[in-house]
């Protein structure tokens, strides 16, 4: 089908509502779709699929969906707006570490990822509001302590089942097809983000 086919989307759910063994293969989700129809350019990391955030213009967003457990997930870490070309390897795993931290936190306690511009900023709060409401004596930097234990355990999982650096790569034609109009090509390796997790102790 074509992009935008929406007669063809239809038929799709269709299918999958079914049960149809057409519908079975295609809500196996995008890597398993690709392998089945023997297509080479497969936008997925960890074989989840990635969402808008190229990672080839939105570099910040890309470490994050290379490096997180779960694989293209723009949600564990999203830095849409980082003007990330004039900024080292380094300094782009330092500010996706950062967000990862602050989303592991939100998500450990059940607060909304999108209510981050508020939160984030006010973990004196939460603490204070924590030990009002449950007696306890939690500072502040606990949740920042509870986002970076959640990382490290993460990532610790996925190392157990066996991912390693090259589970972390892109897909190669991120980097051998710079993306209109910038005309940027994916810069960084799945080696080059895979022990970022390392630095939160």
């Amino acid at each position: 089908a074509q992009f935008g086919d929406v007669q063809f989307m239809i038929e799709v759910l269709k299918e999958i509502r079914l049960g149809t063994e057409k519908g079975k293969i295609w809500a196996q989700g995008t890597a398993r779709v690709g392998d089945h129809y023997n297509v080479a350019r497969v936008p997925v990391i960890k074989k989840q699929a990635i969402s808008a955030y190229d990672p080839r213009v939105i570099e910040g967003t890309g470490i994050t969906m290379m490096a997180t457990a779960q694989g293209a997930d723009h949600t564990a870490g999203n830095l849409a707006r980082l003007k990330s070309r004039d900024m080292s390897l380094e300094q782009l795993l330092e500010a996706s570490l950062k967000v990862q931290t602050q989303c592991a936190t939100s998500d450990s306690i059940g607060l909304c990822i999108f209510g981050r511009t508020v939160t984030d900023a006010q973990y004196p709060f939460l603490a204070e509001a924590a030990n009002a409401a449950h007696g306890t004596a939690i500072t502040p930097e606990f949740f920042t302590q509870l986002g970076a234990d959640a990382l490290k355990l993460e990532h610790e999982f996925n190392k157990q089942a066996g991912f390693g650096a090259a589970d972390d790569e892109l897909p190669s034609f991120f980097y051998t097809e710079p993306l209109a109009p910038a005309n940027q090509a994916a810069r960084f390796h799945g080696a080059d983000v895979h022990e970022m997790y390392t630095q939160l102790g």
